[in-house]
């Protein structure tokens, strides 16, 4: 029996979401760099729009 793994398109954006947070964050603590992004909610609330809607279109087609 072949099964196909396939990981959704939110898991993968918070993983890269995440990932990149954290090199931001550590650069900034380790002053390899000075980031200030004082609007980076907006980021987390894109996000959580696009995964909602990526999932929501993807519940609608299965019907």
């Amino acid at each position: 029996m072949n099964y196909i793994r396939r990981m959704s398109v939110g898991v993968i954006t918070i993983g890269i979401f995440i990932l990149c947070w954290g090199v931001v964050w550590l650069g900034n603590d380790m002053g390899w760099w000075a980031f200030s992004f004082p609007f980076w909610p907006v980021i987390v609330i894109l996000t959580g729009v696009m995964i909602l809607l990526y999932e929501l279109k993807k519940s609608v087609t299965e019907e």
